[in-house]
């Protein structure tokens, strides 16, 4: 297991009002072995103050503060090394639609350099607000979660999206980024295109065209292949033709060199899937992808089965199982927890929290960290208990109390996007790094 899998470090920033964080006997000592100046000194307390004092902390393994060092110091050299490295923020409807994702990718990106949406599905079942795309031909879906409509295969070949489709025939697909108010200027614009795929005996046809610009090529090797299609040109619309049979995972749409945050928004899933991929692809397609980081946000879809704290165990005890496997395929990648949300039920005439929502919190925290994986916890940072319900009277969250409304997922990513960018300047300032 690398370095950076084990460690633990809190972070709080002062957004929205709330419940004061617990546990700060366990903060770390930021200024082991380093010689520093009394201004530097002072600059690290404050941050560690900033860090320990508010609601939005993260717990990391073994109080080691350098956990996301591994991370930052890669994505801070993208540029140079020539590399697009990427952040798979997983999550349950609560990040549908990319709401959340869009507001962590433009904060990492306007850091760290990168363009483009990241990587999307060949055919979108949920409208998102980030790209817009149309699909046609013979395709079928394969899902490690869903509905009927999907199939199970055998062979786990499902891919980083835990979802594919399987091409056999002619497929076409037209996509655009779409200019809304909630997509941020660097989402928009991409200049390179690939394609992630298993490809089979047969070999699969490829056309991309951007500005009536045609490029075509064929992938004719089997096995995990990620295949570049770009012609160079800047591109806000594509249209990709297929022909073969192949299992489509995705297309990464990304521009320059930099950090891409994927959005794999997964709706019903309570984020124990992971162990139904095939390991070995899942290996191959991680490594092409060039996968940093890992965020992992459920748990409001194991919510409402919850009435005792066996049944919050049994969940915690799966979602371990589910780190564990995703530390062994990608044991480069640093993992985080992000824990659900508050959750709305009526009593009486009121609506108060979930009555298990607080214990499972804190059980989820106890065993992601034991598993060598950071957490961020979404209930605290909202305000704790009761905070959906005044999160619905602001308009920051729907009237089923469960899902945010889209100002209120905008202002929890960028909740999030801070508390990342925190972390980042307390990286830099215990080791020295100068703007």
């Amino acid at each position: 297991m690398s370095k950076h899998m084990m460690k633990l470090a809190v972070l709080s920033l002062g957004v929205l009002t709330g419940i004061s964080c617990q546990h700060k006997s366990d903060a770390p000592n930021f200024l082991n072995n380093h010689n520093l100046s009394a201004s530097e000194i002072q600059q690290l307390d404050t941050c560690r103050r900033q860090l320990y004092d508010g609601n939005y902390r993260f717990w990391v393994p073994l109080n080691d503060t350098t956990f996301f060092d591994y991370f930052f110091s890669n994505a801070e050299n993208t540029k140079s090394d020539g590399r697009t490295l990427r952040i798979l923020h997983y999550g349950d409807s609560q990040i549908e639609a990319d709401r959340v994702t869009s507001q962590l990718r433009d904060r990492m990106q306007q850091l760290f350099g990168g363009e483009g949406p990241g990587l999307v599905p060949f055919k979108q079942t949920v409208p998102a607000l980030t790209v817009k795309q149309r699909t046609d031909g013979i395709l079928i879906g394969q899902s490690t979660y869903g509905n009927k409509t999907f199939v199970r295969c055998k062979d786990g070949c499902y891919g980083p999206m835990l979802r594919s489709w399987h091409l056999n025939g002619n497929a076409k697909l037209t996509l655009y980024t779409d200019k809304g108010r909630y997509v941020p200027e660097r989402t928009r614009n991409f200049s390179r295109v690939r394609i992630l795929l298993h490809n089979d005996d047969i070999p699969t046809k490829m056309q991309l065209c951007i500005a009536d610009s045609i490029t075509s090529n064929t992938c004719r090797q089997s096995g995990v292949q990620l295949f570049d299609c770009s012609n160079g040109r800047q591109a806000e619309k594509i249209e990709v033709t297929l022909h073969g049979e192949s299992d489509i995972y995705g297309l990464l749409l990304d521009g320059g060199y930099g950090v891409a945050v994927d959005n794999i928004a997964m709706r019903g899933s309570a984020g124990t899937q992971f162990t139904m991929v095939d390991s070995l692809q899942l290996v191959q397609a991680y490594q092409m992808m060039d996968v940093g980081m890992i965020l992992l946000q459920f748990g409001g879809n194991a919510m409402p089965g919850i009435t005792n704290q066996s049944q919050i165990a049994h969940y915690c005890k799966r979602i371990g199982r589910q780190i564990d496997y995703l530390h062994a395929v990608c044991p480069e990648a640093a993992i985080m927890f992000v824990g659900p949300a508050d959750m709305g039920v009526k009593n009486g005439g009121n609506i108060t929290s979930h009555p298990m929502i607080a214990a499972l919190d804190d059980n989820l925290r106890d065993t992601v960290l034991a598993h060598g994986a950071a957490y961020w916890s979404v209930y605290q940072a909202m305000g704790g208990d009761g905070s959906m319900a005044r999160w619905v009277e602001q308009g920051l969250a729907n009237k089923d109390y469960i899902h945010f409304s889209y100002k209120g997922a905008a202002m929890m990513g960028g909740i999030l996007a801070d508390a990342m960018e925190r972390q980042y300047q307390f990286y830099r300032l215990r080791n020295g790094i100068k703007s």
